[in-house]
């Protein structure tokens, strides 16, 4: 009975260990053809069939894992893509294998999050849309908190903040107000009188500090000025200051410390570095600006400033100068050394001794009678054997290095090729206590290099080059092993242009050794000499070639002239502007008063009209970068518009998208500027006549491009000029160029 039963249990084991092998193959060949879920099914039945066969567990999981990440890459994409829908399909598959996947549910969590968030961003839309900014940026404040990062909500807040930004910042002046020339005669006469004439002639309103004395005289002749500059040049004889409040109020107080203090507003910026460092601008800051708050991140390399707007500007100006990438080069060296040896022994080595010795006694031992007895039959001789040598050994040997070694401008680079021995020392004390040290010495190819990348695309090299070997080995007395080192070194500074190859040689080094054995006497004779010695000849020659060759990746961005000068105010008042009185307005009068008054065309410019157009952008960007430009119309009320057309390098810069700014969205102007855009000739026309339909300032952005860097070169610009409609006739500038660094 039992036999039965047992025989009956082993059959019952061998049909379920078929199955589950079957099971399991099956499920392998389903995954293979991509029935992934029925094949994983497959599996892990088999595994349920027979858990102890660990072939069928490891199968189960890598197969489980191997799907699992898949599907959650797919998932990522799907989401990068925007295909949110096929993203919760790829993360439910993963939950339905393994519902604990903390990935799918943090993916399935985050996407039910951002379509809360879109919901939010979309009443936020609507909120700005009519006009509640605040409304807004409160709908986005919950969101950033939770994500920093969201696209949507940074880019919404963004477009909120940027007019705000604009209008926080941005300059008055009295000229937009009252732009006519003026002229001013008194003679010592109070301060005060004359700001009230100025007052009641401009419309100007004057807000005066209690501390301006009363009885504050000064004498003033002005002809054709302009009413802003006529105030700087009394408050400043007479040693008071200003504060533009608006487009038509001034406040005016002394120049004293205390009331800089009192009502000069500060503002905090901060400098995030690519290449200076923030150490360096602070002491920078601190020379040129005089900066006393300044805050240091030496982790993010970030420098924060709080002083005047003058000063940010000036600070600006100079991290511009500063921050530009170091300059590296490649150095491309080959190391050439040939060996060769030669090797001559042609004659016949001779027997050159007899060796004689007692014969010993039958046991091996010789003893004191056996010396007694010592005759030619007692006593052996022997002879070495002649031998005839004909050898020549010829050999040539080649060593070649040829590394690529990248190095900063300025900094030390270091090649070794060859091998470090050791070198024992030992060391005794008093007590006997023996101490060895090691210290391993280099031999081979040393190479040592420090570049100076030049402006003119040249490059200075100081070079120190050694080669050495091992010559030979040394034995203490005690033992110890010491090394005899054979060196070659080299030392030059040379300067050489980019990718030029300079190749230096002549490290030589020849032996020639000449030894001869043979029969005294015999082997002198003129030609039978040669039967009686055995010559020997060896003649070893060593040649070390270097080649160098400099390739400047990237070189310094010098800036443009405009760039590398700027005005920076007095000694005790920070100014990006002289104190000038523009010598334009009194040409133009003297002219208006010897002819009659000009009407300008739309298409004429005159840069007396108070027209200003004004790039903001990177200075530097790497080849393949997408980037950002904006230009910025200003266009004074006495301004006649005109059609404008910017030129750039097509084969350096592409643009790829043109966005209208929000100078067209202004009150009163309906029509939109006219884009046209020739990619081939690096060119596109802006007509902006139709902005200046009604007889008021104009101000704002007016086109956004985006562009991307094709290639590496000199400095290349975007230049403004006025359209014409005769191709043969010469365009003119009407704007400072911008200017772009590209860089590898």
């Amino acid at each position: 009975m039992k036999v039965r039963i047992w025989s009956v249990v082993c059959i019952v084991l061998i049909l379920s260990g078929c199955a589950a092998r079957l099971m399991h193959q099956e499920g392998m060949d389903m995954i293979q053809a991509g029935k992934v879920e029925e094949g994983l099914s497959k599996l892990g039945k088999a595994v349920e069939i027979n858990p102890g066969d660990v072939g069928f567990r490891k199968d189960y999981y890598l197969a489980q894992m191997n799907i699992k990440s898949q599907w959650l890459a797919a998932a990522q994409k799907q989401i990068l893509l925007g295909d949110v829908v096929g993203a919760e399909v790829n993360f439910n598959r993963v939950l339905h294998i393994d519902s604990t996947n903390v990935q799918a549910n943090e993916g399935l969590l985050k996407l039910r999050r951002n379509r809360e968030y879109d919901d939010i961003i979309v009443t936020a839309k609507r909120a700005l849309t009519s006009g509640d900014g605040e409304q807004a940026l409160a709908l986005l404040r919950p969101i950033l908190t939770e994500d920093p990062k969201y696209p949507a909500a940074r880019a919404l807040k963004r477009e909120i903040e940027e007019p705000l930004f604009r209008t926080h910042f941005q300059e008055t002046s009295l000229k937009d107000t009252y732009s006519k020339p003026i002229n001013l005669e008194f003679r010592d006469a109070k301060v005060r009188m004359i700001l009230e004439v100025l007052s009641r002639t401009s419309g100007i309103n004057f807000i005066l500090d209690k501390d301006i004395p009363a009885d504050l005289k000064t004498t003033v002749f002005l002809r054709n000025a302009y009413l802003d500059q006529v105030i700087d040049l009394i408050l400043r004889t007479s040693q008071l200051r200003s504060k533009v409040l608006n487009g038509n109020t001034v406040q005016i107080y002394p120049d004293t410390t205390e009331k800089r203090k009192e009502y000069q507003e500060l503002v905090v910026r901060a400098f995030y570095l690519q290449d200076a460092t923030a150490i360096q601008m602070q002491s920078t800051f601190r020379t040129l600006l005089r900066m006393k708050d300044m805050v240091v991140d030496e982790r993010l390399n970030l420098i924060t400033v709080r002083d005047t707007p003058e000063a940010v500007r000036l600070a600006e100006k100079l991290v511009a100068l500063h921050d530009l990438s170091e300059p590296e080069v490649m150095l491309e060296v080959e190391v050439l050394e040939v060996q060769r040896d030669d090797l001559l022994k042609l004659g016949i080595q001779w027997p050159n001794q007899l060796t004689l010795a007692p014969l010993t006694s039958g046991n091996g031992v010789i003893t004191i009678d056996d010396l007694k007895n010592l005759n030619s039959t007692r006593i052996s001789a022997s002879f070495s054997n002649p031998t005839i040598n004909l050898r020549q050994d010829q050999s040539v040997s080649n060593l070649l290095a040829n590394p690529r070694i990248r190095v900063h401008n300025r900094e030390k680079a270091s090649i070794l090729i060859g091998d470090k021995v050791p070198v024992i020392t030992t060391t005794s004390t008093a007590t006997g206590f023996v101490a060895e040290s090691v210290q391993y010495l280099d031999v081979g190819l040393k190479l040592n290099v420090e570049p100076v990348i030049h402006p003119s695309n040249e490059v200075s090299l100081r070079l120190i080059m050694e080669v050495s070997s091992i010559a030979s080995q040394v034995s203490t007395a005690n033992g110890t092993i010491a090394y005899q080192i054979g060196t070659r070194n080299a030392s030059t500074f040379l300067r050489l242009k980019d990718g030029e190859t300079q190749v230096l040689a002549g490290l030589i080094s020849a032996q020639d050794r000449k030894s001869s054995s043979g029969i005294p006497g015999l082997s002198k004779l003129p030609v039978l000499g040669r039967l009686f010695s055995s010559p020997s000849d060896s003649h070893a020659k060593t040649e070390i070639v270097l080649s160098i060759t400099p390739r400047i990746v990237r070189n310094a961005a010098r800036a443009e002239f405009q760039a590398i000068e700027f005005w920076s105010g007095t000694e005790n008042a920070l100014n990006t502007k002289p104190l000038r009185l523009s010598a334009d307005t009194v040409e133009k009068n003297k002219k208006n008063d010897l002819a009659p008054p000009q009407v300008n065309s739309a298409a004429n410019f005159d840069s007396s009209q108070n027209s200003q157009f004004i790039w903001n952008g990177p200075n530097q960007v790497t080849v393949g970068e997408q980037f950002t430009l904006t230009l910025r119309a200003k266009l004074g009320d006495s301004a006649k518009a005109l059609p404008i057309q910017i030129n750039y390098d097509a084969s350096m810069l592409e643009v790829t998208k043109i966005i209208e700014g929000d100078l067209i969205r202004q009150e009163g102007i309906n029509e939109k500027p006219n884009f046209q855009l020739d990619s081939k000739k690096g060119k596109f026309s802006v007509d902006l006549s139709r902005l200046k339909a009604q007889n008021v300032s104009v101000d704002g952005t007016l086109v956004t491009l985006k562009l991307r860097a094709l290639s590496t070169g000199a400095p290349t610009a975007l230049k403004i000029f006025k359209a014409s409609s005769d191709a043969s006739a010469e365009i003119d500038s009407v704007a400072t160029p911008y200017s772009l660094s590209i860089l590898p």
